[in-house]
């Protein structure tokens, strides 16, 4: 359980993703993230995170750096809400 909520906690997703039957991962918006259900936020989560270490080709998951990591993007979502998930990860990623 401990490992489902820190992916939940991780990366993100909108309400409306997890209703719909096909969803475009890369036009979520920050603020669609700020507002959406942890059911959302799991399927999200889960996504970005292979997305994103798939293209490191890495297969290892670091349940701190993980969570480290979904708290700098949620605080970056929250001063920019219009710039997209994937953006934001874009850019927190090339600052450090």
């Amino acid at each position: 359980m401990k490992r489902v909520f820190m992916l939940a906690a991780g990366l993100l997703m909108v309400a409306s993703v997890a209703q719909a039957e096909k969803a475009d991962m890369s036009k979520i918006t920050c603020d669609q993230l700020t507002h959406a259900y942890v059911d959302d936020l799991v399927v999200i989560g889960a996504w970005m995170s292979g997305y994103y270490n798939a293209k490191r080709n890495n297969t290892v998951v670091d349940e701190k750096e993980l969570s480290a990591n979904a708290h700098k993007v949620q605080d970056y979502c929250t001063a920019n809400p219009t710039v997209t998930v994937m953006k934001a990860i874009e850019q927190i990623s090339t600052a450090h």
